[in-house]
């Protein structure tokens, strides 16, 4: 648990960041420049007379009411009813929907109701995180370093790249809250290791406890599915120990439950899609059958990413999108710089290196000084994150995203709080450049969603 003091400063910062965020939302001029959250909550012809007359609170909601959450509103309010609905977390939507029916609103079926719910779970989710994070550096990071890093780590957490995304009916919140609950657990059972202490039962739940919340985490957002590569790489190394006659009782008992943890997570991603297959692609039941169905391996996601909103490999890279590209570069570089340094200097699996060389290698390590980061792995899905959002996403869609990892935290924490002596000059600018740029894009990215302007 953070400590009295740190949770409070905490706390203060995120109120204070939050509600500036949504002075920025309050303060947007009209409906927005698309109309359809107002069509949505107010289906009358003279709506645009009566938007004049509603509460700032209701104001407020619609402004919060953009993009992909509309989708996730309208899914939680009457399930899902077109096809491309289903790239939208129906878990989230199901938790909105559950929120609403468990508080005493004063018109339950109202589209705003379900908007509250979700900005509700958004920040609640948001707050979570911040903490969440706070141990996991601990965790990471142990007794040999500066006990500001995790601190510094939060607070960037706090005015994410996210922004306003953080506070609206979105799944980036929770699944962050989720992400880094589970690479907590992750650690807390992989820090040991470097220790050389005995796997324990202990350490086998809390493997088994991240498996369930990189399911749950998958079930929120698809790239939940990255974190599975914590699992594949242990499984590599328990099997080239395997080749070397190096493992025992206890590591097979390992590689056991991280395999069950890696099915834990695959089951995350099956569930979707099977309810997806069986609404749209079973005859018996009169649904008529759509071109995935007849896949080798039908997913109604990979479809509706490709068919409604053109996903795919490099079909982003058109010049008319090159100033996507340029808005994401910067944290594109942050989130692949942070990952190879991170690896780079990081201690590995095997072999070990005893404690003094673990001191030595980071007075004398790069530019983060990560030797003493105990699960180097933890930046794979961040890398790939990275590469696949270049390749193949909806490029802007990485400040959002990254907000649920949380390696590059840690890592702009290093550079802020203990900048290498060597590089102390650049590593320091580094840090002010991405401060700065945080708070600036949050900023505009608030006024601009708040006026249903992209990007999004």
């Amino acid at each position: 648990m953070a400590p009295r003091s740190t949770f409070k400063r905490l706390s203060q910062g995120f109120l204070a960041w939050k509600a500036i965020l949504l002075i920025v939302a309050i303060l947007a001029p009209g409906p927005g420049y698309d109309t359809s959250a107002l069509i949505a909550s107010n289906p009358s012809h003279l709506r645009h007379t009566e938007v004049k007359c509603w509460s700032q609170l209701d104001r407020l909601s619609l402004k919060l009411l953009r993009w992909d959450a509309l989708y996730f509103v309208k899914s939680a309010q009457r399930g899902y009813l077109f096809e491309q609905e289903w790239a939208f977390s129906w878990a989230y939507s199901l938790i909105i929907d559950t929120l609403v029916k468990l508080l005493p609103w004063n018109a339950p079926h109202a589209l705003k109701c379900y908007v509250w719910a979700g900005i509700i779970v958004s920040n609640t989710c948001h707050f979570i995180s911040v903490f969440v994070l706070y141990h996991l550096a601990n965790v990471l990071l142990g007794h040999q370093q500066n006990s500001r890093i995790p601190f510094v780590a939060s607070t960037l957490h706090i005015v994410s790249p996210a922004g306003i995304f953080l506070s609206s009916p979105y799944a980036e919140s929770l699944f962050s809250a989720l992400n880094f609950t589970g690479m907590l657990l992750y650690a807390q059972a992989r820090a040991s290791d470097q220790l050389g202490t005995k796997h324990t039962v202990r350490e086998d739940f809390s493997i088994l406890g991240a498996g369930v919340f990189f399911m749950l985490a998958t079930w929120i957002r698809s790239n939940g599915l990255l974190s599975g590569l914590l699992f594949a790489l242990d499984v590599v190394i328990c099997l080239l120990r395997f080749l070397r006659v190096q493992l025992g009782t206890n590591d097979l008992r390992r590689l056991a439950i991280t395999c069950a943890s890696g099915v834990l997570l695959g089951v995350g991603s099956i569930i979707p899609q099977y309810m997806a297959y069986r609404h749209y692609c079973n005859s018996e039941l009169g649904a008529s059958t759509r071109p995935w169905c007849s896949k080798a391996l039908p997913s109604i996601y990979t479809w509706v990413q490709s068919h409604y909103w053109n996903v795919g490999f490099l079909r982003y890279w058109t010049l008319s999108n090159l100033p996507l590209f340029l808005m994401a570069g910067p944290m594109l570089w942050l989130l692949v710089q942070t990952s190879i340094e991170h690896l780079r200097y990081s201690s590995q699996h095997l072999p070990k290196p005893s404690r003094t060389q673990i001191r030595s290698r980071d007075k004398n390590s790069g530019t983060l000084g990560t030797t003493s980061w105990n699960v180097p792995q933890l930046a794979l899905p961040q890398l790939v994150l990275a590469f696949a959002a270049a390749t193949n996403f909806h490029v802007q869609v990485i400040n959002r995203l990254s907000s649920g990892y949380p390696t590059w935290y840690l890592a702009v924490a290093k550079w802020i709080v203990t900048p290498n002596t060597v590089q102390k000059e650049r590593t320091s600018k580094n840090s002010q450049w991405i401060c700065r740029g945080l708070i600036m894009y949050a900023l505009v990215q608030g006024a601009l969603f708040a006026n249903f302007l992209p990007p999004a």
